[in-house]
Protein backbone atom coordinates (compact mmCIF):
# COMPACT_ATOMS: atom_id res chain seq x y z
CA UNK A 1 0.00 0.00 0.00
CA UNK A 2 2.82 2.47 0.87
CA UNK A 3 4.26 1.50 -1.83
CA UNK A 4 2.05 2.47 -4.21
CA UNK A 5 0.86 5.71 -2.36
CA UNK A 6 4.09 6.82 -3.04
CA UNK A 7 3.99 5.94 -6.83
CA UNK A 8 0.42 8.00 -6.83
CA UNK A 9 2.79 11.02 -5.29
CA UNK A 10 5.69 10.91 -7.40
CA UNK A 11 3.45 10.71 -10.29
CA UNK A 12 1.29 13.81 -8.98
CA UNK A 13 4.43 16.13 -7.93
CA UNK A 14 5.81 14.78 -11.56
CA UNK A 15 2.84 16.62 -13.50
CA UNK A 16 3.37 19.37 -11.49
CA UNK A 17 6.69 19.93 -11.67
CA UNK A 18 7.69 18.49 -15.57
CA UNK A 19 9.92 18.42 -17.48
CA UNK A 20 12.11 18.03 -13.93
CA UNK A 21 15.00 16.48 -12.77
CA UNK A 22 15.52 13.67 -10.38
CA UNK A 23 17.48 15.69 -8.06
CA UNK A 24 15.29 18.47 -8.55
CA UNK A 25 12.32 16.29 -7.78
CA UNK A 26 13.64 15.01 -4.62
CA UNK A 27 14.06 18.14 -3.33
CA UNK A 28 10.60 19.09 -3.69
CA UNK A 29 8.96 15.99 -2.44
CA UNK A 30 11.86 16.02 0.23
CA UNK A 31 12.61 12.16 -0.34
CA UNK A 32 15.50 10.40 -1.02
CA UNK A 33 16.84 10.80 -4.44
CA UNK A 34 17.09 6.84 -4.96
CA UNK A 35 13.61 6.83 -4.22
CA UNK A 36 11.91 9.26 -6.31
CA UNK A 37 14.25 7.40 -8.93
CA UNK A 38 12.69 4.05 -8.57
CA UNK A 39 9.54 5.37 -8.59
CA UNK A 40 9.88 7.50 -11.78
CA UNK A 41 11.68 4.01 -13.28
CA UNK A 42 8.53 2.04 -12.42
CA UNK A 43 5.95 4.65 -13.92
CA UNK A 44 8.38 4.63 -17.33
CA UNK A 45 8.01 1.16 -17.13
CA UNK A 46 4.04 1.11 -16.80
CA UNK A 47 3.86 3.74 -19.70
CA UNK A 48 2.94 7.20 -17.40
CA UNK A 49 6.23 8.66 -17.36
CA UNK A 50 8.75 9.30 -20.12
CA UNK A 51 12.55 10.39 -19.93
CA UNK A 52 14.22 12.49 -22.04
CA UNK A 53 17.82 11.89 -23.40
CA UNK A 54 19.33 14.82 -20.84
CA UNK A 55 17.87 12.19 -18.43
CA UNK A 56 14.52 15.19 -17.70
CA UNK A 57 11.61 13.49 -16.90
CA UNK A 58 7.79 14.33 -17.84
CA UNK A 59 4.35 12.36 -17.56
CA UNK A 60 3.46 10.22 -20.78
CA UNK A 61 0.18 10.95 -22.80
CA UNK A 62 -1.71 8.07 -20.83
CA UNK A 63 -2.78 10.79 -17.38
CA UNK A 64 -4.07 12.92 -20.54
CA UNK A 65 -6.27 10.17 -21.67
CA UNK A 66 -7.99 8.90 -18.45
CA UNK A 67 -8.39 12.77 -17.91
CA UNK A 68 -10.38 13.18 -20.86
CA UNK A 69 -12.71 10.28 -19.81
CA UNK A 70 -13.40 11.61 -16.10
CA UNK A 71 -14.40 14.77 -14.12
CA UNK A 72 -14.39 17.93 -16.07
CA UNK A 73 -12.59 16.56 -18.73
CA UNK A 74 -15.09 13.95 -19.58
CA UNK A 75 -18.22 16.10 -19.30
CA UNK A 76 -16.15 18.51 -21.48
CA UNK A 77 -15.77 16.07 -24.09
CA UNK A 78 -19.92 15.07 -24.48
CA UNK A 79 -21.03 18.84 -24.28
CA UNK A 80 -17.99 20.02 -27.06
CA UNK A 81 -19.30 18.55 -30.09
CA UNK A 82 -21.70 20.79 -31.10
CA UNK A 83 -19.64 23.74 -30.74
CA UNK A 84 -16.31 22.13 -32.42
CA UNK A 85 -18.47 21.33 -35.48
CA UNK A 86 -19.67 24.45 -35.59
CA UNK A 87 -16.24 25.84 -35.40
CA UNK A 88 -15.41 24.13 -38.10
CA UNK A 89 -17.69 24.46 -40.61
CA UNK A 90 -17.13 27.96 -39.97
CA UNK A 91 -13.42 28.23 -40.26
CA UNK A 92 -12.44 24.89 -42.70
CA UNK A 93 -10.02 24.40 -40.37
CA UNK A 94 -8.97 22.39 -37.74
CA UNK A 95 -10.42 22.64 -34.14
CA UNK A 96 -9.77 20.91 -30.59
CA UNK A 97 -10.87 20.95 -27.19
CA UNK A 98 -8.47 21.05 -24.66
CA UNK A 99 -7.72 20.75 -20.76
CA UNK A 100 -5.18 21.70 -18.85
CA UNK A 101 -2.84 18.58 -17.22
CA UNK A 102 -0.12 20.49 -14.86
CA UNK A 103 2.12 23.19 -16.85
CA UNK A 104 0.64 21.76 -20.24
CA UNK A 105 -2.55 20.91 -21.66
CA UNK A 106 -3.82 18.11 -23.37
CA UNK A 107 -6.44 17.70 -26.62
CA UNK A 108 -9.21 15.65 -25.63
CA UNK A 109 -11.66 16.21 -29.40
CA UNK A 110 -10.19 17.43 -32.03
CA UNK A 111 -12.04 17.79 -35.51
CA UNK A 112 -9.58 18.19 -38.54
CA UNK A 113 -9.98 20.46 -41.09
CA UNK A 114 -10.48 18.77 -44.86
CA UNK A 115 -8.45 21.35 -47.09
CA UNK A 116 -5.86 19.65 -48.93
CA UNK A 117 -3.38 21.87 -47.27
CA UNK A 118 -4.00 22.21 -43.77
CA UNK A 119 -2.15 21.07 -40.39
CA UNK A 120 -2.91 18.05 -39.77
CA UNK A 121 -2.42 17.74 -35.54
CA UNK A 122 -1.76 14.93 -33.07
CA UNK A 123 -4.12 12.60 -31.41
CA UNK A 124 -5.85 13.09 -28.59
CA UNK A 125 -3.59 12.75 -25.31
CA UNK A 126 -1.04 14.80 -26.99
CA UNK A 127 0.13 17.66 -24.76
CA UNK A 128 1.60 21.04 -25.49
CA UNK A 129 3.60 23.29 -22.89
CA UNK A 130 1.00 26.19 -21.33
CA UNK A 131 3.63 29.04 -22.43
CA UNK A 132 4.11 27.43 -25.81
CA UNK A 133 0.40 26.70 -26.99
CA UNK A 134 -2.71 29.26 -27.83
CA UNK A 135 -4.99 26.78 -25.62
CA UNK A 136 -2.59 27.07 -22.84
CA UNK A 137 -2.14 31.14 -23.15
CA UNK A 138 -5.88 31.49 -22.99
CA UNK A 139 -6.15 29.20 -20.41
CA UNK A 140 -3.26 31.30 -18.22
CA UNK A 141 -4.83 34.74 -19.12
CA UNK A 142 -8.09 33.27 -17.02
CA UNK A 143 -6.39 31.27 -14.30
CA UNK A 144 -5.59 33.24 -10.89
CA UNK A 145 -2.31 35.33 -10.50
CA UNK A 146 -0.37 33.32 -8.08
CA UNK A 147 -0.31 30.12 -10.17
CA UNK A 148 0.11 31.82 -13.56
CA UNK A 149 3.38 33.46 -11.30
CA UNK A 150 4.19 29.96 -9.98
CA UNK A 151 4.50 29.09 -13.62
CA UNK A 152 5.92 31.48 -15.82
CA UNK A 153 8.72 31.50 -12.31
CA UNK A 154 10.24 28.36 -13.87
CA UNK A 155 12.51 27.83 -16.62
CA UNK A 156 10.34 27.41 -19.78
CA UNK A 157 11.60 25.51 -22.61
CA UNK A 158 11.31 26.82 -26.56
CA UNK A 159 9.36 24.59 -28.78
CA UNK A 160 10.88 26.66 -31.87
CA UNK A 161 12.64 29.87 -31.72
CA UNK A 162 9.40 31.75 -31.87
CA UNK A 163 8.22 30.31 -28.72
CA UNK A 164 8.18 32.64 -26.21
CA UNK A 165 10.07 32.32 -23.07
CA UNK A 166 10.77 35.48 -21.07
CA UNK A 167 8.01 35.54 -17.72
CA UNK A 168 7.74 39.66 -18.55
CA UNK A 169 6.50 39.16 -22.05
CA UNK A 170 4.59 36.25 -21.29
CA UNK A 171 3.25 38.56 -18.20
CA UNK A 172 2.17 41.28 -20.71
CA UNK A 173 0.94 38.56 -23.18
CA UNK A 174 -1.37 37.08 -20.82
CA UNK A 175 -2.70 40.37 -19.67
CA UNK A 176 -3.71 41.23 -23.43
CA UNK A 177 -5.52 37.95 -23.97
CA UNK A 178 -7.70 38.50 -20.85
CA UNK A 179 -8.71 42.13 -22.25
CA UNK A 180 -9.03 40.46 -25.72
CA UNK A 181 -10.79 37.11 -25.01
CA UNK A 182 -9.09 34.95 -27.08
CA UNK A 183 -4.89 33.98 -27.33
CA UNK A 184 -3.10 33.89 -30.85
CA UNK A 185 0.11 32.22 -31.34
CA UNK A 186 2.44 32.16 -34.81
CA UNK A 187 4.98 29.40 -34.91
CA UNK A 188 5.62 28.98 -31.08
CA UNK A 189 4.49 25.28 -31.11
CA UNK A 190 5.32 24.09 -34.38
CA UNK A 191 6.78 25.64 -37.18
CA UNK A 192 4.68 27.72 -39.51
CA UNK A 193 1.87 26.92 -37.76
CA UNK A 194 -0.69 29.34 -35.93
CA UNK A 195 -3.50 29.06 -33.37
CA UNK A 196 -5.76 31.02 -31.98
CA UNK A 197 -7.86 29.83 -28.94
CA UNK A 198 -10.51 30.82 -25.92
CA UNK A 199 -10.43 29.77 -22.52
CA UNK A 200 -13.95 27.54 -21.44
CA UNK A 201 -15.05 28.81 -17.95
CA UNK A 202 -16.80 27.10 -14.81
CA UNK A 203 -19.60 29.65 -13.20
CA UNK A 204 -17.10 30.73 -10.73
CA UNK A 205 -14.89 31.90 -14.00
CA UNK A 206 -12.30 29.43 -13.65
CA UNK A 207 -10.81 27.69 -16.59
CA UNK A 208 -11.34 24.48 -17.13
CA UNK A 209 -10.52 24.08 -21.19
CA UNK A 210 -10.09 26.02 -24.36
CA UNK A 211 -11.05 25.32 -27.76
CA UNK A 212 -9.38 26.22 -30.13
CA UNK A 213 -8.86 26.47 -34.44
CA UNK A 214 -5.18 25.36 -35.76
CA UNK A 215 -3.71 26.57 -39.47
CA UNK A 216 -1.10 26.77 -41.91
CA UNK A 217 0.61 30.47 -40.89
CA UNK A 218 0.44 31.28 -44.56
CA UNK A 219 -3.39 31.87 -43.88
CA UNK A 220 -3.21 33.21 -40.93
CA UNK A 221 -3.78 36.89 -42.15
CA UNK A 222 -4.93 39.56 -38.98
CA UNK A 223 -8.33 39.51 -40.71
CA UNK A 224 -8.44 35.87 -40.14
CA UNK A 225 -7.25 36.28 -36.39
CA UNK A 226 -9.93 38.85 -35.52
CA UNK A 227 -12.52 36.57 -37.27
CA UNK A 228 -11.55 33.35 -35.76
CA UNK A 229 -10.82 35.04 -32.30
CA UNK A 230 -14.68 35.88 -32.63
CA UNK A 231 -15.85 32.46 -33.49
CA UNK A 232 -13.40 30.92 -31.06
CA UNK A 233 -14.66 33.29 -28.00
CA UNK A 234 -18.39 32.89 -28.80
CA UNK A 235 -18.06 29.17 -28.95
CA UNK A 236 -16.28 28.78 -26.02
CA UNK A 237 -18.78 31.44 -24.35
CA UNK A 238 -21.70 29.14 -24.82
CA UNK A 239 -19.58 25.93 -24.23
CA UNK A 240 -18.75 27.54 -20.81
CA UNK A 241 -22.33 28.06 -20.13
CA UNK A 242 -23.10 24.76 -20.67
CA UNK A 243 -20.28 23.58 -18.36
CA UNK A 244 -21.95 25.70 -15.24
CA UNK A 245 -25.29 24.12 -15.47
CA UNK A 246 -23.93 20.65 -15.80
CA UNK A 247 -21.54 21.20 -12.84
CA UNK A 248 -24.25 22.55 -10.67
CA UNK A 249 -26.50 19.78 -11.06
Amino acid sequence: MASGIRLLEVCEALGRAQPVGVRELAREMELPRSSVQRALETLEAAGWALRTEGGVWCLSSRPALLAAHAGSAGMLRKLAGAALTRLQAETDESVRLWVRQGREVAIVLSVESAQPVRYVGPPPGTTLPLHASAAGKAILAASPAPEVDAILARPLDARTQHTIVDADALHAQLAEIARRGYAVTRHEAHDDVGGVAAAVLDAAGQPIGALSVSLPMHRLTDDLVEQYGALVAREAATLSALAAGALSR
